[in-house]
């Protein structure tokens, strides 16, 4: 099989190859062995001189492979950084309205709760924390400690 990518389409599939990277890197510690994603990166790094964009890699004599350079790391800081921000707030915002649920329903009622009323139900809170912090920030949100 051969595929055929312009040179922008080709940069454009290292730095998808770099954010795919990046997402398994946040998994490696649970997911353990993931040599199989960095060996896939490598390969598709090695084409980066024939596409004219070997500004976007780097080869490591010692380990043998292809690896991004720091002008790809601080080309794809931005994306990242957005990324971060947008999954920060969603995980927030979904993981207190379940830990709202729970303490509301119990995990009983949850369990034998049907998933459109659930997701309803969920969907309402989200919808409260997400209009909370779009207009307060994290100004009203406190940790109580228990006793």
């Amino acid at each position: 099989m051969e595929i055929r990518l312009s040179p922008a389409q080709f940069e454009l599939l290292l730095k998808l190859v770099y954010l795919g990277q990046w997402v398994v890197e946040g998994a490696r510690e649970e997911e353990g062995n993931l040599e199989e994603y960095d060996a896939l990166a490598s390969h598709i790094y090695s084409f980066a001189p024939a596409f004219g964009a070997k500004k976007w890699v780097e080869f490591d004599e010692a380990e043998g492979e292809y690896f991004p350079s720091n002008e790809l790391d601080e080309a794809m800081e931005e994306i990242v950084s957005r990324y971060e921000e947008a999954t920060f707030w969603d995980q927030l915002v979904i993981r207190l309205a379940e830990r709202d649920l729970l303490q509301e329903y119990g995990e009983e009622t949850i369990l034998k709760m049907d998933w459109k009323e659930l997701d309803k139900k969920k969907s309402q809170i989200v919808q409260r924390y997400l209009r909370e912090i779009e207009e307060h920030g994290l100004a009203n949100l406190v940790i109580q400690r228990v006793s």
